[in-house]
């Protein structure tokens, strides 16, 4: 029961324009149920308009795609294309991505009026509905064209004892969302003992067309490419600004005229350009300044490039400012670990959190760090004399 605390509210790739497309698929999905709810009485005109293995027409076929069994499917569908849908159409454009949505679906219907004619001929003249086929398209679509993408959640008990709406602070993947979709039916053969045989067929030949249709138009090529963006944007919130800069560099040599693009990288070099240009004049003050209002920014984790980082906590000592050299020099030791001055800076941290912060058990954390790594035997009898002194 603790999955359903957690409600999938959007995916994390930017919508660049209104869906216009996904709303009318939605619209058009709750005008047909409202349209089975007010015929109830008329099942005669339902067999009529529904899709059969037996009696395969056009009409019906694309018809049935907006028709549901029940209010959870619906609301099942709907929610899948509110999320998956607008991050998608802004990319395709509406007319290709309704093409392609429509397309998927209609072909789902077909692989299921065939699976039923190969497989139970006597339930060929059982009713074919249902929106699964179609959205599982748009989760195929997505996979190759957004693969980087993640789902954000929302707290259901939060927002119910809060009276407001509470995101969940973590994200998954949402290939793995896309994963569950096309993994629910047998899950549900197994807990209920439903056979999924049918849902199945849908669902799979509805994402499989979205796959290869994906794959026919280069959507995976154009995936990858914003992929390098998005990964750049997580390494900034970070604060790791060299890799976040060479992905988005990266991306610009497939797309150098995109202009969002250029104006991340302009901002990403104009801070560690300033603070390399301070230093290079002397100006250690300021230097130091623009790295703390980074971190400040961008939390613990932001670094300059090592020659950088390094000058700038040695700055940071010169000023006598020792919290801020001190987690300068252990920023520098955890992010370039591989050099040979990354112990160095380390110990330097832990000195400095003895002798001038008094804060010996931060030292003592750190000394015992140290003494944990494979060091030169010189090099470890400090260490280890300066524990000793702490403890």
């Amino acid at each position: 029961m603790a999955l359903f605390k957690w409600l999938p509210i959007a995916a994390d790739a930017r919508v660049r324009s209104r869906p216009w497309a996904t709303i009318a698929l939605c619209l058009a999905n709750l005008l047909a149920f409202a349209v089975v709810l007010g015929t109830r009485g008329d099942p005669g005109f339902l067999y009529a308009a529904a899709f059969k293995a037996a009696h395969p027409t056009v009409g019906t076929a694309l018809g049935s795609i907006f028709v549901h069994a029940g209010p959870l499917a619906l609301l099942a569908n709907l929610l899948a294309l509110s999320i998956f849908g607008p991050p998608l159409e802004s990319r395709l454009g509406p007319v290709r991505y309704l093409a392609l949505v429509i397309a998927c679906g209609w072909l789902a219907n077909l692989a299921e009026a065939a699976a039923i004619l190969a497989r139970t001929p006597e339930l060929s003249a059982v009713p074919i509905a249902g929106a699964g086929g179609a959205v599982s398209g748009v989760l195929g679509l997505f996979l190759v064209r957004l693969p980087f993408a993640r789902l954000k959640f929302l707290s259901i008990p939060a927002s119910i004892r809060h009276r407001a709406l509470r995101p969940a602070r973590f994200e998954v993947l949402a290939a793995a969302a896309v994963a569950l979709w096309f993994a629910w039916p047998v899950t549900l053969f197994f807990v209920a003992g439903d056979s999924p045989e049918r849902m199945l067929v849908a669902r799979l030949s509805g994402g499989i067309a979205g796959v290869l249709s994906g794959l026919a138009m280069g959507m995976l090529r154009e995936g990858r490419h914003e992929g390098l963006l998005a990964r750049g944007a997580r390494h900034e919130a970070r604060g790791d600004w060299p890799a976040a800069l060479g992905d988005v560099e990266r991306y610009l040599e497939t797309h150098p005229e995109d202009s969002e693009a250029l104006i991340r990288a302009a901002r990403l070099l104009r801070v560690q350009a300033a603070i390399r240009l301070w230093l290079r004049r002397g100006a250690v003050r300021p230097a130091c300044d623009a790295y703390q209002e980074m971190r400040r920014l961008l939390g613990a984790q932001a670094v300059l490039p090592p020659a950088e980082q390094l000058r700038v906590a040695r700055g940071f000592e010169e000023l006598g400012r020792a919290g801020e050299a001190s987690r300068a020099y252990e920023a520098f030791g955890r992010e370039s670990p591989a050099r040979p001055s990354a112990t160095l800076a380390l110990l330097r941290s832990a000195d400095l959190e003895r002798r001038t912060l008094n804060n010996p058990g931060r030292a003592r954390y750190i000394y015992e760090e140290l003494l944990r790594q494979d060091l030169p035997a010189d090099l470890a009898d400090m260490v280890r004399e300066r524990n000793q002194v702490v403890c």
